[in-house]
């Protein structure tokens, strides 16, 4: 069971913790609890598993879940070829304009092949791909207050998978666990990139890219067989 935020990783008081374990146990199977974290008012959902059901009738689960991945590697700085998708071109960035390092990552995708965009808002940006094909999009999770909040990541969560599958989502922010590919599910995105980690991104990218096509690639590929993005 949760007991601290994914986001801040506060833990959560005995009282609070309580009352959502009593929620939890009275969830159906398949639906979500939500609440928000007291310490950083982040969105938290927690959904109801065959393990929660298996608990709650008196029977031991063993295992939790999947940590992190730890980040040792990086200081190798390096990582086989097969660097990008094939295919990308355009990059939509939208970072909040005083971030130190947003004129970096446009360096490092333009360094990847990518030209960015930097779009004049949320709605700028929503209104550009409309008429505009974008291979990638990097949000910060402050571009527009607090994630849960965003404009821009709610039209990316409720793209038509047709549309979305052809852009490469990655998400930056303090909250974040670099290349947590479970939070990165949550968040519907491909990637998830903690603030800290900025000035490893290309090798992160690279890394992140190559497993995306190991994982996708087939895939993708027929669908451009049968004539499908």
């Amino acid at each position: 069971m949760i007991s601290q935020c994914p986001h801040c990783q506060h833990p959560f008081s005995a009282g609070h913790q309580k009352k959502i374990e009593q929620a939890y146990a009275a969830l159906p199977m398949g639906k979500s609890l939500k609440f928000s974290c007291p310490t950083c008012q982040m969105s938290v959902e927690v959904t109801a598993s065959p393990q929660q059901s298996a608990a709650a009738a008196g029977t031991k689960i063993k295992g939790n879940m999947p940590q992190p991945p730890s980040l040792n590697w990086l200081k190798t700085g390096t990582i086989a070829d097969k660097e990008v998708l094939d295919d990308f071109s355009l990059v939509m960035v939208l970072m909040p304009n005083d971030h130190p390092a947003r004129n970096t990552i446009a360096t490092i995708y333009e360094g990847l092949g990518y030209k960015p965009i930097f779009p004049n808002s949320a709605s700028d940006g929503i209104e550009r791909m409309r008429f505009t094909e974008y291979a990638a999009v990097v949000l910060h999770s402050r571009y527009e207050g607090m994630l849960p909040d965003s404009s821009f990541h709610q039209h990316m969560c409720e793209m038509p998978m047709q549309k979305r599958r052809a852009i490469y989502y990655v998400l930056i922010g303090p909250e974040f666990h670099t290349l947590y590919n479970l939070e990165a599910l949550h968040a519907s995105a491909n990637l998830v990139v903690n603030d800290n980690e900025l000035p490893d991104l290309p090798i992160i990218l690279k890394k992140s890219f190559r497993e995306y096509d190991e994982l996708f690639g087939p895939f993708l590929a027929a669908l451009r067989t049968e004539g499908k993005k």
